[in-house]
């Protein structure tokens, strides 16, 4: 039966492919591709730090650029913002978000001198940075006739015995079943019709979801006679989701005595993983460039999966039904892919600072391991991972202006091309559906600091925007189009001692 424990609404609402093996692929995509959330600084510069150093900031980036400290730094990070969507689905446009507060990135860097002529000081440095923000609200919702989820749980049905459902599709047919939004036909115990038949009906999906992944980091640099900075760090990754998808669909007119089906699940997620990290930055003595390079291990996460979905029906004459499937947990273990990254800053003087980043990632590297689902599936993940995904290119620039000595204003953003090809539908053709969070993102920054001799304060907003193609549900025939974003404001203040 664990080959079924995520074969319900997750797959139905949310990944537009099939079985585990669609939630398989969706899973590794979520956690594998990251948007870290640093310093005020970092993301000013639209996080191209891999050049760039002194900052706590730079330790995702570079550890290299902790090498470059003078001096020891203490900061802390907060971050303002809001997650949400602009959607079209049949015609109908809908714009949601929820604001949220998190902790950003916050750590400390102690500088001490070295008895070395060549190694003049040395940077042991400990942080927390933000991986991901899970937080987001999003609404699709339009009006479809003839076409409803009803019409897949039959499908899903036809073929196995009304009283064997529990057993193949606990989380989604047995549910449908048991609320009469199918009903055996012709005195067959295994053939099914649905509630909706030729029905104008009104659907609607929302999402809430709030959670984050992040690391805490060691890491320590040094430089030799100022022109190389090497720099190594080891972290611990840990990451909690929670996540309710409420799907809903109304009658607006028709024969059928449903009047409205309403599908609620709920996803809980914790896990941890470790990783470690090396990189170099170059400054040929008196010169006003630096040359860095990064690279970064795949991190190791054992996942813990909690699930649960619950389905109501109300009849007109009938009555309400309700059910609720039975609780699974499961776990599974995802590798995600190596990235590496280069680097490029010109300093103009006491004036300006230009740093420009690339990057990139494989996530067709990535690894997707569990006891808990049966072994053709997690084969045939394994399969799609290597087949679907693709090369990730990742491009990001900054400006920093200097004012007088101590006001500074940064300008930054990048784009990173999409990380997976679109899904096709069951005739094989690509529709425009995509496994979630896999399409070209793009992000832009604006910010600010004030610095002096022993302290700073810093503020940026990033906005980030990512394309989103899906099916309410997996076999509906329309897909849903828009862009999900995240708008955050982050707050820094430190000091130098």
């Amino acid at each position: 039966m664990m080959m079924n424990v995520r074969q319900g609404l997750t797959v139905l609402l949310v990944t537009c492919a099939f079985g585990a093996t669609g939630q398989g692929l969706a899973d590794v995509m979520q956690y594998s591709r990251q948007d870290p959330l640093g310093s005020a600084r970092a993301m000013g510069m639209g996080g191209a730090m891999t050049a760039l150093g002194a900052d706590l900031g730079s330790i995702w980036s570079n550890p290299a650029g902790l090498g470059m400290y003078r001096s020891s730094d203490l900061s802390f990070s907060l971050g303002f913002g809001a997650g949400g969507a602009r959607t079209d689905y049949l015609g109908t446009r809908n714009v949601a978000a929820a604001p949220h507060a998190i902790v950003g990135q916050l750590g400390v860097a102690l500088t001490m001198p070295m008895l070395s002529t060549d190694f003049k000081r040395s940077t042991f440095a400990i942080a927390y940075t933000p991986l991901k923000d899970f937080h987001q609200r999003a609404m699709w919702s339009g009006e479809a006739e003839g076409e409803s989820i009803t019409d897949q749980f039959a499908q899903q049905a036809n073929g196995t015995s009304f009283d064997s459902l529990w057993y193949y599709f606990p989380f989604d047919a047995e549910l449908a079943w048991y609320t009469y939004l199918i009903d055996t036909v012709g005195g067959a115990a295994n053939q099914y019709a649905p509630a909706f038949t030729s029905d104008e009906v009104r659907q609607e999906l929302r999402r809430d979801r709030s959670g984050r992944m992040g690391e805490t980091t060691i890491g320590f640099g040094t430089s030799y006679r100022d022109q190389l900075h090497l720099g190594l760090s080891v972290g611990i990754v840990s990451t909690e989701m929670n996540r309710v998808d409420v799907y809903r669909e109304s009658k607006i007119s028709g024969p059928s005595s449903l009047q409205e089906l309403s599908l609620n699940d709920r996803l809980e997620i914790s896990g941890s993983g470790a990783y470690w990290s090396f990189g170099l930055i170059l400054q040929p003595k008196a010169t006003p460039i630096r040359l860095g390079w990064s690279y970064r291990s795949g991190t190791v996460l054992s996942i813990e999966d909690f699930y649960q979905v619950d389905a109501a029906a109300q009849f007109a004459g009938s009555g309400s039904f309700e059910a609720g499937s039975p609780s699974s947990f499961v776990e599974y273990r995802i590798r995600t892919p190596r990235r590496h990254q280069l680097g490029f800053s010109w300093t103009l003087g006491k004036v300006a600072v230009v740093s420009v980043d690339y990057g990139q990632t494989n996530y067709a590297q990535a690894e997707f391991i569990s006891e808990d689902f049966s072994t053709e599936d997690v084969d045939r993940i394994q399969n799609d991972i290597e087949d679907d995904f693709k090369l990730e290119r990742q491009y990001r620039a900054g400006l920093e202006l200097r004012v007088q000595d101590e006001l500074r204003f940064r300008i930054g953003g990048g784009w990173r091309s999409a990380t997976a090809a679109p899904l096709t539908n069951p005739f094989g053709d690509a529709d425009g559906s995509l496994i979630e969070d896999s399409g070209a993102m793009g992000h832009a920054s604006i910010g600010g600091e004030y610095r002096v001799d022993n302290w700073y304060a810093g503020a940026t907003y990033r906005h980030t925007s990512t394309t989103d193609g899906r099916r309410l549900y997996g076999l509906g025939p329309e897909v849903a189009t828009g862009r999900t974003g995240l708008g955050l404001l982050m707050l820094t203040i430190g000091a130098r001692y």
